[in-house]
């Protein structure tokens, strides 16, 4: 082979090189999540044996009741426990939560991680706000006003040590 061809598939190799390296170590997908809508399936595939971050700017706001709350609030949302019709009762209304398909919620916030267990790999991430799924004590999601922009990164693990906090 001349060096003229040589260089392009050496090119080549360093490409493929490239994008087997980004897969083992992830790589940030973006999201959109409306305040005013439930459990939001997501494009993302939760991948079995990673951990998965998330990510939210923290000048980003939504608001589950914009009249009380017309500038809205972070994806922590506020200090108050979520009651019993909620989409995650007990932790705090307004807070972005994930779903493992339909199974496993997870409290999200601003950011954090969370490990996805072999069996739970192939399903999709839901998204929502903590809020009033039925309207029972509420306009449940009716009312809600923003969305919040989440980065999500997928890497995999050996092991969960650690895993599962709010960082």
């Amino acid at each position: 082979m001349k060096k003229r061809q040589l260089i392009p598939l050496f090119l080549f190799i360093l490409f493929l090189f490239g994008i087997a390296h980004d897969m083992r170590n992830g790589f940030a997908e973006t999201t959109i999540v409306y305040a005013n809508r439930g459990w939001q399936r997501t494009d993302i595939i939760l991948r079995g044996s990673c951990t998965t971050r998330w990510n939210v700017d923290v000048d980003d706001s939504w608001s589950f009741n914009p009249e009380i709350f017309p500038e809205g609030h972070s994806a922590e949302g506020l200090e108050v426990p979520a009651l019993h019709s909620y989409a995650l009762p007990g932790e705090n209304i307004g807070m972005l939560l994930g779903r493992v398909g339909g199974g496993k919620i997870i409290s999200m916030g601003l950011s954090g991680s969370q490990y996805i267990e072999p069996g739970e790999g192939g399903e999709y991430l839901y998204l929502t706000m903590n809020d009033d799924l039925i309207g029972l004590y509420s306009n449940g999601f009716k009312d809600n006003v923003g969305e919040l922009m989440v980065s999500i990164k997928q890497t995999p693990s050996d092991s969960n040590d650690g895993i599962g906090k709010k960082e």
